[in-house]
C-alpha cells in the first residue's frame, strides 16, 4: 500500500537534477590507518576485468525533481535513500525498468547513430565503447566504422541502465509491472516498518519470527535503507533515541550491526547536509570506512555530497589519496598544479586514479583510455560539484576550456544552472562560460534552463540570482508568462486511466453517474503518487485500518468491467473544474492526479476527509504537501 516518492523511474526528467545512487554493499573489512589508500580501479584493471567477455555494467542515474517528497518505505523493501542497485562484483543494478520505455531507448540509440547530429552520435559511440563487448575500449569515432546490430543496441541500453543483459532487463520490467498490480498488498517488511514506527517491540518480534529473512535483507535492499536498523534510524528522528533504544538492543542481539548502517548512511546520498555528517560521526560512523565499491568515505563524499563544507568535515579526519580529481574536489590548487605539466596538460600520475563517475550517477560512460581533455573534465567536474571556485579559476587559467562539451555536448554551466549551484554558476559566468550553447539533448541552453525553471515555479533568492546571472529579468519573465494566452490544460494520460477506474467503481457500486467519491477511489485504485500523498504526506497513523476500510473497492485495479464510461455527476464535474483551475493557476499543460486530489480534499465534507481522519491522517498537512507538489 505504501511506497517511496523517490522511487521514480529515470524517465521522469527535470533539467539536470542528477540524483546519484549509493555504493554497492557487500561485506568488507575497513582498512587500517587513516589513509584512503585502496579502492578505485585504474583503467587497465577495468579493461582486464571486462574486455572481450561481457563489458562493464554501470549504475543508472536517476533524474528527479529535487523537491519531490519522500517518507516511508518502498513496497516490500525499506525507507529508500535513493533508488539503488544489487551488487555483483561491484557491478550495481539500476532504475525501475519499463518494457515499453527500454525498447524505445534501444531503437532511439540506433537512430542517433544514423542521425547527423555529431554530439548525439559521439555520446552514443561512447556508450557502445563502454558497454558493448565488440567495441569495448574503442574511440567513439571508431565505433562508427562498424555496423551496429539491434542486439548490441539493446545490450548497451541494458548495461547503461545497470542491468547485465537485455533479457534480465525485460524480466525485471515484467516483474515491476506485476508489482504494480499488487500495490495494495501489505508485505512483511511493511509490517515490520509499522511496528518500528509505533515502537512496538512485541509486534516486531512476531513479524521477524514469521519472516526471519528480514534479518538477512538482499544487498539491493540494504543499499536502499531496507534494513531493520535503517528503519529504526528513520523513525528515531521523530520518536527520539530513547524510544528506539530497546529495538536497537534487540536487533544487536539478533546480530545486526548498527555501525555498518551508519557507515552506509555516511556514503549514501546527494546534497548531504553538514550537520547530518557530524551527527553520523558523533554516533559512531567511521570516516575511514571503505565501501564495498572500493571507494572510501571521503571519495564517496567528493562525488555524492555536492556540498564542499560537508566534504571538509570528512577530509579533516582522513588522509586523502593523491589524485588529480581528488585534489580538485578538495579545492587544493597546489595539489592540482602537481598533476599538470608546464603546458597545463595532465601528467602520467594523473592517469593512475580516476573517479568512477558512472557508478555514482553521473550519466557519462567512462572509457578505459581517457585522453587529456577527459581527465581535465573529470577534475573540473569534481571542483564544480563541490564549489571549489579557486580550482575552477586555476584550471581555466591553465587552459581548460570552460565550455568543454566532451560529455555528450553538455557544458558544465548548463548543469550548474539546472541545479541552481549559485557559487559555481557565478564562477563559470565570471570565467566566460557561454550561456547559449545548445546541449546534446532537448533541454536547450543554460539561459533556456534558467527561464524555464523560473517560469515553472522554481522561485526564491537562489533561483532569482541564477536567472539574473543568465542576463534575464525575473519579473519580466513572469509578467510575459502571465500575459501569454495559454490553451486549456488537457487531462494527463495517467489521470485518464484513474478516471476510467472511477467509472468502473461507480458501476460496481450500482451508480449510473460518477460522483466525487468515485473520483477518489479511481485515484486510489490507480495508485502511484496520489496514493502515496494520501497515505504518507497526510501523516496517516493507522494505515492498516485505512487499508481494511477501502480494500474491497481498490483491489480490482487490474480488473475493469467492460462497458462505456459513465457520465460525471454535477459534483464530480465541479471537482474536475477545480482540478483544472489548479493546473491553470500553476501554469501546467496537463491536469494531474495530484491536482484532482487537492481539489477533493479542499471540501471538508468530502469522502476523502472522511477516510483520512479516522485513519489518523492530517488533512491540513496533506493540503500543504499537495500545494507544494
Amino acid at each position: 500500500m505504501t511506497g517511496d516518492l523517490k522511487n521514480v523511474s529515470s524517465r521522469e526528467v527535470c533539467c539536470h537534477r542528477f540524483i546519484a545512487l549509493p555504493p554497492t554493499a557487500l561485506p568488507t573489512k575497513p582498512l587500517d590507518g587513516r589513509s584512503c589508500s585502496r579502492g578505485l580501479r585504474s583503467a587497465p584493471s577495468e579493461r582486464t576485468r571486462s574486455a572481450g567477455r561481457d563489458g562493464p555494467v554501470r549504475r543508472q542515474s536517476l533524474y528527479l525533481h529535487s523537491r519531490i517528497l519522500s517518507s516511508g518505505p518502498p513496497r516490500g523493501q525499506g525507507p529508500s535513500r535513493q533508488e539503488a542497485a544489487c551488487p555483483c562484483t561491484a557491478r550495481p543494478l539500476a532504475h525501475v525498468p519499463s518494457i515499453e520505455f527500454d525498447r524505445k531507448e534501444a531503437k532511439a540509440l540506433l537512430k542517433r547513430l544514423r542521425a547527423g547530429d555529431a554530439k548525439r552520435r559521439t555520446m552514443t559511440g561512447r556508450a557502445l565503447a563502454a558497454y558493448a563487448p565488440r567495441f569495448y575500449g574503442m574511440r567513439a569515432e571508431d565505433v562508427f566504422s562498424f555496423p551496429i546490430t539491434e542486439d548490441e543496441a539493446r545490450l548497451t541500453v541494458a548495461r547503461r541502465s545497470g542491468w547485465p543483459s537485455w533479457s534480465v532487463l525485460m524480466e525485471r520490467a515484467a516483474a515491476q509491472a506485476q508489482l504494480r498490480e499488487r500495490e495494495w498488498d501489505i508485505t512483511p517488511w511493511q509490517q515490520a516498518w509499522r511496528a518500528i514506527e509505533k515502537a512496538d517491540l512485541p509486534a516486531l518480534h512476531a513479524v521477524v519470527a514469521d519472516n526471519p529473512s528480514l534479518l538477512r535483507p538482499e544487498p539491493r535492499n540494504v543499499l536502499r535503507g531496507g534494513t531493520l536498523i535503517g528503519a529504526v534510524h528513520h523513525h528515531e528522528r521523530q520518536l527520539g533515541r530513547v524510544a528506539m533504544q530497546p529495538t536497537l538492543v534487540w536487533l544487536a542481539e539478533q546480530g545486526q550491526d548498527e555501525r555498518v548502517e551508519l557507515n552506509e548512511q555516511l556514503c549514501d546520498h546527494m546534497y548531504m547536509k553538514t550537520d547530518d555528517v557530524r551527527s553520523l560521526l558523533a554516533r559512531g560512523a567511521d570516516p575511514q570506512w571503505i565501501a564495498p565499491s572500493g571507494l572510501c568515505v571521503l571519495e564517496n563524499a567528493l562525488l555524492r555530497y555536492w556540498n564542499g563544507e560537508a566534504v571538509d568535515v570528512i577530509a579533516a579526519l582522513v588522509v586523502p589519496r593523491k589524485a588529480l580529481w581528488i585534489a580538485a574536489g578538495l579545492g587544493d590548487v597546489d595539489g592540482v598544479r602537481s598533476f599538470l605539466d608546464r603546458n597545463g596538460e595532465p601528467t602520467r600520475a594523473a592517469r593512475a586514479l580516476r573517479p568512477p563517475l558512472d557508478s555514482v550517477g553521473v550519466p557519462v560512460p567512462v572509457l578505459p583510455d581517457a585522453n587529456d581533455d577527459e581527465l581535465l573534465m573529470e577534475a573540473f567536474w569534481a571542483a564544480t560539484i563541490n564549489a571549489r571556485t579557486a580550482v575552477m579559476e586555476y584550471m581555466v587559467q591553465r587552459g581548460f576550456d570552460v565550455n568543454c562539451c566532451i560529455w555528450g555536448g553538455t557544458p558544465v554551466v548548463n548543469v550548474a544552472v539546472g541545479n541552481a549551484w549559485m557559487a559555481a554558476a557565478e564562477c563559470l559566468v565570471r570565467l566566460g562560460a557561454d550561456l547559449d550553447v545548445h546541449e546534446g539533448n532537448s533541454n536547450g541552453t543554460a539561459r533556456d534552463l534558467a527561464r524555464t525553471m523560473w517560469e515553472n515555479g522554481s522561485y526564491g533568492p537562489t533561483y532569482r540570482r541564477i536567472v539574473e546571472l543568465c542576463g534575464l529579468d525575473p519579473d519580466a519573465i513572469l509578467a510575459a508568462r502571465d500575459a501569454t494566452s495559454r490553451p486549456a490544460p488537457t487531462i494527463a494520460e495517467k489521470l485518464q486511466d484513474a478516471l476510467a477506474l472511477a467509472s468502473d467503481d461507480a458501476y460496481r457500486q450500482g451508480q449510473t453517474e460518477v460522483r466525487a467519491e468515485h473520483l477518489l477511489f479511481g485515484l486510489l485504485r490507480f495508485g502511484g503518487l496520489p496514493l502515496l500523498y494520501f497515505t504518507q504526506s497526510s501523516g496517516m497513523a493507522e494505515r492498516e485500518q485505512f487499508h481494511a476500510a477501502v480494500l474491497e473497492r481498490v483491489q480490482h485495479a487490474a480488473e475493469r468491467l467492460t462497458r462505456d464510461a459513465l457520465p460525471l455527476h454535477a459534483e464530480a464535474k465541479a471537482t474536475m473544474e477545480k482540478a483544472t483551475a489548479i493546473a491553470v493557476q500553476r501554469k501546467r499543460e496537463t491536469v494531474s492526479g495530484l491536482h484532482l486530489l487537492l481539489a477533493l480534499v479542499q471540501n471538508e465534507e468530502s469522502v476523502a476527509v472522511e477516510l483520512l481522519v479516522p485513519s489518523g491522517g492530517n488533512v491540513a498537512k496533506l493540503r500543504e504537501a499537495l500545494a507544494r507538489s
